[in-house]
């Protein structure tokens, strides 16, 4: 007997609170919310917030099955929950010890949970605190994960549970750029306007720049980590905390014309790869900026480091074709234990690191040129639709700031 009948035959006691819900762009608020016992639930596998978790999980231990109750699934989920976020899980903790469940959740017939992971963690461990039965708020929708149609349904639900409400905690960025990929290039369960209107963006610039950015971090799993799907090893960037570099240098690359883009690319990610061998603690978002700023963005500079690392490259790429990793720590140890590789990483750092010694020395005679163009750059970005975001006072403001800008560079031009 599924939630649904058990609510029919009165086995599950309503709590007399109604929950407003959007479907499908309906919003309804007519869904009753029960009291479920915790033993029928189970977590939801298909939960943006945790798949890079469960990939690496399930790339150590294999598929684990839903099972709802004290199970080793739900032990397992549990755990992931609190890693994804451990203040924002010891927050709702406390708030329901002190204040009870405020928010009811989502749940499907078959126990799985849609929205309320955190809650239903928090119940959770008070019950086995307090050794007293606890019990979930919910609504009960009628959808079957299983469903393509539903699927679809759950995903939107989903998203904007999460995503489209204000006190929504964040994703992690690693986690939200998984999820759009996933959910738009691979599982293809929505385009990206779709996802735009079931996350509550505006528009979908940022949800283009995360499938921009998702190819990017592919694209370096597949040189530390080739063979099988780099989709289930998306992990590894959690780990090795790729959201930082790689969105420093993604508009950058997004915008080179020239031949070598893809040659760009493989030379950038090595680079950013021999930086985290050499030292792990090392700030890769200001060393992907350094070369962002002072070769990257110098025709010349940007020919003349991908001469340079060109043998470096292929030697380190060769050697994890050899030895592909499964795990962050085992990146500095491949490289470690091939003598050239370790040579090569050494030697491209340093070629490197004297290139944008030298790219900083011509950028502070040409400082005022570049920060001309680091304007027109910033201003290109902007789309007319960005403004949809303001209000009526804030569209005021940046018209104002749009003449102060025009009468900037008038004068500019004039003074040249």
């Amino acid at each position: 007997m599924n939630l649904l009948e058990k609510a029919a035959a009165n086995k599950l006691r309503k709590t007399g609170e109604k929950k407003k819900l959007s479907i499908r762009n309906q919003v309804d608020d007519k869904y009753d919310v029960y009291e479920i016992p915790l033993n029928l639930l189970y977590y939801n596998d298909q939960n943006g917030r945790i798949n890079t978790l469960y990939k690496k999980y399930r790339a150590i231990h294999g598929l684990i099955s839903p099972e709802p109750g004290n199970s080793e699934y739900n032990k397992i989920f549990e755990q992931f929950i609190f890693e994804s976020n451990d203040q924002a899980m010891k927050d709702t903790k406390m708030s329901i010890d002190e204040k009870s469940q405020q928010e009811p959740g989502v749940v499907l017939p078959d126990g799985r949970v849609i929205d309320g992971n955190r809650r239903f963690t928090a119940l959770r461990m008070l019950e086995r605190e307090r050794n007293i039965p606890q019990y979930f708020n919910a609504v009960i929708l009628p959808l079957d994960q299983k469903s393509k149609t539903d699927e679809k349904i759950i995903k939107e639900l989903e998203l904007d549970l999460q995503l489209g409400r204000e006190e929504r905690v964040s994703y992690d960025p690693i986690d939200r750029i998984f999820d759009v990929y996933n959910t738009i290039k691979v599982e293809k369960i929505m385009n990206e306007d779709e996802y735009k209107k079931a996350s509550g963006a505006k528009n979908t610039r940022g949800i283009n720049r995360d499938i921009r950015l998702a190819e990017l971090i592919i694209k370096f799993i597949e040189i530390v980590s080739p063979g099988g799907n780099p989709i289930d090893k998306f992990y590894l960037a959690r780990d090795l905390k790729l959201d930082g570099p790689i969105e420093e240098i993604e508009s950058t690359i997004n915008k080179l014309k020239s031949d070598n883009v893809e040659a760009t690319k493989d030379a950038v990610l090595t680079y950013l790869i021999a930086s985290k061998v050499v030292d792990k603690q090392n700030d890769s978002t200001r060393i992907m900026r350094e070369l962002k700023n002072n070769i990257l963005k110098d025709n010349d500079r940007l020919q003349y480091f991908l001469d340079s690392a060109d043998n470096k490259v292929d030697v380190i790429t060769d050697t994890f074709a050899d030895n592909p990793i499964e795990s962050a720590n085992e990146l500095k140890t491949v490289i470690e234990e091939n003598n050239e590789a370790r040579e090569s990483v050494v030697k491209l750092i340093s070629s490197t690191k004297r290139l944008i010694n030298k790219g900083k020395f011509e950028n502070e005679r040409t400082k005022a040129l570049i920060e001309l163009e680091n304007v027109r750059d910033s201003l290109s970005e902007i789309n007319p639709e960005d403004f949809l975001e303001l209000t009526q006072d804030e569209n005021i403001e940046a018209r104002n700031i749009i003449i102060e800008i025009t009468d900037i560079l008038y004068k500019l031009k004039k003074d040249i």
